[in-house]
């Protein structure tokens, strides 16, 4: 007796044909805007299942298999995709390199791409060596014996020299990463897992600058977030992409589509249901069997199915008005089921097509290795639409090439060039014991960040909110940093800082006319201000105590900003770009004049 998996497989199989074919043979269906006949493209067709199980499964992979172009599942559980997975299982590599079962799956991924009996070469008999060596180990030692060995040890490598960075910035390193063929990790987890994978893994780096947003700023931290995450992405499924779309009859309301297909029409009951019981009246009931139940448990098992049923033909009533012009019903029975006793979809239908005025019309045709029933007239074939096939594309050489280095270029951050700087060494300390300067401003950087985008009324409680999740904190020290920050917010000289058109923490990265040949800057803007005329840089200073005038700044913050300037001015020609230092303590605002601007630009190109 054949299972119900290779059931579900072969049926999912006839569908793909089928697709495949009614295209290739240019089956005619109504355009809807010109209103005349054309031939049917992958975007006409729409495949309707009851819930997204393993036909689901199976028809989607069907279509990649036959080469169909298909738009993927219409809801996306991030937390669920393979690609989450590999994602996580490379940010746990680089913190615990020797962790073994998350390299071998790791090897097995897209990523490294080696093969299970690759994988059992590298890995067997790694525990009879004199020492036993590490999964890692071996690899580093035997890489050079095959070649998917070596490219996985110099993807592995190259990801432990990222491990330092910022999550983000690890991911878009990691994913820019190029393979012996030119071909970036990404177009590889793309290539491997399809084009819904596109939609996986830009939510997922979507959740990573969320989670930098919160104060995740280590790959370990982020592991330990995104580990019970739940996130659903609701794809949109466009006709317009001549991609077959796939998707639940429920999801389906208010579309349509030449063609349609429903193929779980045999389903049955999707489940036995909770035994607690709504009632006709309003009420609960809780039963777990209704021949053994009460009168009024019996009742309610029986309003409960009359529900269910109504939903069921409801559901049935949306999948059969999608189809514009043609509707295909298919499913599985199993070896021993009886359809003339099937009830639900299956009853409906063949009740329909057994009606007097219907059953003379309908004829028994011939399929490839199986016969069907048409109702209508048989679909007019035409010349083949032109149609998005999947193919490896032809690309250009350099597409695949990583550009060569700039000599002259070299990217620095604004707060490294130079001399002079009064600062000293931040104390290893200070991040994890006691306050420290530096642990102070970037606590107060966080919440002049933060609370800008929060009602007045409430800044004060979410500040000190934000601080209660550093427990080594006085309580003075939090009240200091709350009023330093809020300081700033409350006073109406910021106001311009703060208001429309201003963003917080801005990537700035790039050169200018102004800068030195060859120098190219990258650095992270406080606050940026962007109004009709001027453009405003600011640059938060939490040093006690603060200059009395602008001349008396750190000359290191004064080349900074002045870098800053030089940049913006070539992204806004346009505008008059305008550089200033907030500073806490005060709290002041403090222009920097043009001309210490253009004088400090003209010592740095002089000392280059």
């Amino acid at each position: 007796m054949e299972s119900a998996h290779s059931a579900n497989r072969r049926l999912a199989d006839r569908i793909a044909d089928e697709i495949a074919e009614l295209v290739a043979r240019g089956d005619q269906v109504l355009d809807k805007k010109s209103r005349q006949m054309r031939p049917a493209h992958y975007g006409d067709v729409l495949i309707l299942v009851r819930r997204r199980k393993a036909l689901f499964e199976d028809i989607l992979r069907a279509l990649k298999h036959r080469k169909v172009p298909v738009a993927g599942a219409d809801r996306l559980a991030l937390s669920e995709h393979i690609l989450f997975d590999d994602l996580l299982a490379l940010a746990r590599f680089v913190l615990f390199p020797r962790d073994e079962l998350t390299l071998a799956a790791l090897l097995r991924s897209p990523f490294c791409d080696v093969e299970d009996d690759s994988l059992y070469r590298l890995a067997h008999g790694r525990d009879s060596l004199t020492p036993p060596l590490n999964l890692w180990d071996v690899l580093n030692l035997r890489a050079d014996e095959a070649p998917e060995w070596r490219s996985a040890r110099d993807l592995l490598q190259a990801a432990l020299a990222f491990a330092h960075q910022r999550p983000f910035e690890f991911y878009a390193h990691c994913l820019s990463l190029r393979d012996e063929y030119g071909q970036t990790q990404k177009a590889r987890l793309l290539k491997r897992l399809g084009d819904e994978a596109e939609d996986a893994l830009e939510e997922f780096l979507a959740q990573v600058l969320e989670a930098e947003g919160r104060g995740i700023l280590d790959l370990e931290s982020l592991a330990a977030a995104l580990v019970n995450l739940d996130i659903t992405v609701k794809r949109e499924m466009e006709d317009q992409r001549q991609e077959v779309r796939v998707m639940t009859a429920h999801g389906a309301k208010g579309l349509e589509a030449p063609i349609v297909f429903l193929p779980e029409t045999t389903l049955g009951a999707t489940g036995k249901g909770s035994p607690l019981l709504p009632t006709e009246d309003g009420g609960f009931l809780w039963s777990r069997s209704k021949d053994k139940g009460c009168k009024a448990s019996r009742a309610a098992h029986d309003w409960r199915a009359r529900k269910e049923a109504e939903e069921t033909f409801r559901l049935l009533y949306v999948g059969l008005t999608r189809a514009r012009d043609r509707l295909v019903l298919c499913g599985r029975m199993a070896a021993n089921a009886k359809p003339d006793l099937m009830k639900g979809w299956w009853g409906a239908i063949r009740d329909a097509f057994a009606h007097g005025d219907i059953k003379a019309q309908v004829r028994r045709l011939p399929g490839q290795d199986f016969s069907f029933s048409r109702f209508g007239p048989d679909p007019v074939r035409g010349v083949p639409a032109q149609t998005r096939q999947i193919l490896d594309p032809v690309q250009p050489h350099w597409v695949s090439t990583a550009p060569p280095p700039d000599a002259f270029a070299r990217y620095a951050s604004p707060s490294d060039l130079g001399q002079g700087a009064f600062t000293t060494a931040a104390s290893p300390l200070s991040g994890t014991r006691g306050l420290g300067r530096f642990r102070r401003g970037d606590l107060i950087h966080k919440l002049l960040q933060v609370l800008p985008d929060l009602p007045a009324s409430i800044r004060p409680a979410a500040a000190q909110k934000l601080l209660d999740r550093e427990p080594d904190l006085t309580t003075a020290q939090k009240t200091e940093m709350v009023n330093a920050a809020l300081g700033v917010l409350n006073n109406d000289q910021f106001a311009e800082v703060f208001g429309p058109g201003s963003r917080p923490e801005v990537s700035l990265a790039g050169t200018g006319k102004r800068l030195p040949q060859g120098l190219s800057i990258s650095g992270r803007l406080d606050r940026l201000v962007v109004l009709q005329n001027r453009v405003l840089v600011v640059d938060f200073k939490t040093n006690r105590p603060s200059p009395e005038a602008i001349a008396e700044a750190d000359p290191a913050y004064l080349r900074q900003m002045a870098l800053y300037v030089g940049v913006l001015s070539d992204i806004f020609p346009d505008h008059t770009v305008e550089a200033a230092l907030v500073w806490t303590d005060g709290p002041k605002l403090m222009p920097i004049p043009e001309n210490l601007i253009a004088r400090t630009l003209a010592q740095l190109r002089a000392d280059s």
